[in-house]
This record gives C-alpha cells, sequence and structure tokens, in this order.
C-alpha cells in the first residue's frame, strides 16, 4: 500500500509474502505472491524441518538402522533438506533482505543446500538402482565416499564459481527474496537441477521396469498392492520428482502449479518420514522395540522410588 500527499513523502508499505516456488521460478514471470502460496511454503516448511530432524534421530540412534549404507545415504539428505528449510524460514525474513551483504550470504546458502539436497536426490536413485538391478557389493565400500565428495562438493565449485564472477552481484534481492539474477538463474542452478531430474527419473523408470520383471518372482506375486504403491509413491518424494512441476508452471496453470511445486516440495521431509520411518518394516522393526524399552525403562523408574518407601516403612516398623 502507499499514501501520497502532493510536497510530502511518500510512505511504502507492504506485506512480506515469500514463496518456495519462487526460488523455482524457471519462466522468470513476476507477479504478486498469493496468501495461500506464501503460508503453505512456511508451513510446509516448518513440519517438514521437525520430521527430518525426528528422522534423522531416530537412524542415528538405531545401531541397526546405522549399520545400513541407505540410511547414510538418507541422513546426508534429511541433513541437507532440514538445513535448507531452516535457510527459507530464517533467511527469507525482511531483516536479511534489507542489508545487501546478508541478502547474499543467504542467497548463496540456500543456492548451495538446495543443489546439495538435489545430488543426494541422485544418490539416492543411483543407490536404489545399483541395489534393485545390479551387483551393489563389488563397489560398496566407496561408494558412499565417492557420493559425499561428489554431493558436497559439486555445488560448493558451482557457488563459488556464481560468487566469484560479477563480484558477488549474480546474487540480488529480487521481489520478496534474495536469489539468482537472471543468468546465473538458468547456468548455475536450473542447469544442473535439469540434469539432475532427468537422471533421476532415467533411474526411477529402470527401476520401476525392474519391480515389473520381478513379478514373474512368486514370493513377489504374495506381495499386496499397498506395498508396492507405497514403495514408488516413497521413491517419487525420495528422488525429488515433484521438482518438475515446476516446469508446468506456465500459461493460466502457473498458479496451480506453483501451489503444487510448494505443498510437495515444502512436505517433502514429511513424505520421507511417513514413508521411511513410519510405512518401512525394516524401520519399524527397529523403532517399536526402543520405543516399548523406553516404555519399561519409564515404568521401571516409577517403580523404583514406590518400592523404596515401602521398603523404608517396612524397615522402620520393624524397628
Amino acid at each position: 500500500m502507499s499514501e501520497y500527499v502532493p510536497g510530502k513523502k511518500v510512505l511504502c508499505s507492504c506485506n512480506h509474502l515469500t514463496s518456495f516456488a519462487l526460488l523455482m521460478n524457471v519462466y522468470q514471470k513476476s507477479g504478486e505472491t498469493s496468501h495461500l502460496l506464501s503460508m503453505t511454503s512456511y508451513i510446509g516448511c516448518g513440519i517438514s524441518f521437525i520430521c527430518l530432524i525426528l528422522t534423522i534421530i531416530i537412524h542415528v540412534c538405531c545401531k541397526n538402522l546405522w549399520k545400513l549404507m541407505a540410511s547414510k545415504i538418507l541422513i546426508n539428505l534429511c541433513v541437507s533438506l532440514a538445513i535448507t528449510t531452516l535457510i527459507f524460514l530464517v533467511g527469507m525474513q525482511p531483516y536479511a533482505s534489507k542489508k545487501l551483504p546478508a541478502c547474499k550470504a543467504v542467497a548463496a546458502l540456500l543456492h548451495y543446500f538446495l543443489l546439495t539436497s538435489l545430488m543426494w536426490m541422485a544418490v539416492e536413485a543411483l543407490h536404489v538402482f545399483l541395489a534393485a538391478v545390479v551387483v551393489f557389493k563389488t563397489f560398496q565400500s566407496h561408494f558412499l565416499l565417492t557420493s559425499s565428495i561428489v554431493a558436497w562438493g559439486v555445488p560448493g565449485v558451482i557457488v563459488i564459481i556464481t560468487l566469484v564472477i560479477n563480484d558477488t552481484n549474480n546474487y540480488v534481492r529480487i521481489e520478496q527474496v534474495c536469489w539468482l539474477t537472471k543468468g546465473p538463474f538458468y547456468a548455475a542452478f536450473l542447469a544442473p537441477v535439469a540434469i539432475i531430474l532427468l537422471f533421476n527419473l532415467t533411474m526411477f523408470f529402470l527401476v520401476i521396469l525392474r519391480l515389473i520383471s520381478m513379478q514373474r518372482d512368486k514370493h513377489f506375486q504374495h506381495e499386496t498392492r499397498k506395498p508396492r504403491i507405497l514403495g514408488i509413491v516413497g521413491l517419487i518424494s525420495l528422488f525429488g520428482l515433484s521438482w518438475v512441476l515446476a516446469f508446468l508452471a506456465f500459461g493460466e496453470a502457473a498458479q496451480v502449479f506453483q501451489l503444487l511445486f510448494a505443498i510437495f516440495n515444502t512436505l517433502q521431509g514429511m513424505f520421507i518420514f511417513i514413508f521411511y520411518c513410519i510405512c518401512k518394516k525394516d524401520a519399524r522393526d527397529v523403532i517399536c522395540p526402543c520405543l516399548r524399552k523406553g516404555k519399561k525403562e519409564n515404568a521401571r523408574k516409577r517403580v523404583e522410588p514406590i518400592q523404596t518407601s515401602e521398603n523404608s516403612r517396612t524397615a522402620e516398623t520393624n524397628a
């Protein structure tokens, strides 16, 4: 809103609305961010952050899960996604965008952790493909180390190059967010995202083809459809395939796809927690005994003071 009085100053004010979909504005079209899109982004990121922290705690604290290669990869992905959502929640605020150095720092950090998150999704896709299609034990020992170097290192190189070129001016305040200018956005962010999504889509379809071929197996035929469907939906969430929605946000359907993009991507942490901590049998088999053990210990601690007091009364009576 603005208030104009002839011969006096103009006072301008606006509501700070930031949408997660603005970070993936493929067609670079400016426009107002709806209140619904903004609230969806913040609420979704808040829920995802809590779910990601819970997922990390569960897979780190349970020794049987921590031993698995899949859990270690999942933890790296969850750490990267958790930091991304935290930067969005804390950094995409008026106090961060007012000062240019802080604005550039937020944009660079968000750029880095968005890329690392997508890189770890690619690692997850490759790991699932190798486990499902080929013999994986021959190079499993070096897989995590190599993946860590690539997933954490390559985005760092991209961000450093973006910072060096044009003297950090590739990161600016655009509309309501601190983000990349048009040229660097396409070269340093959208191009890597497109390559990763194409790779993940390829891995996804190869895994699905492998699952279809496994239907001839009698053991597989006895499995219900529900676990298969949950597994496929879990793979879509884990591989970050919902990012494809950003490329469909054009024309009259732009707002719809932006909303879908914000919902599915800001809630990715919740989906990961549901599919890989609640629905996955391996995780449940580890979590449930831990919870029962914790309940038993709490019950024992509550009983011990009562028994001690009763023993004390008995001793006093006997005395």
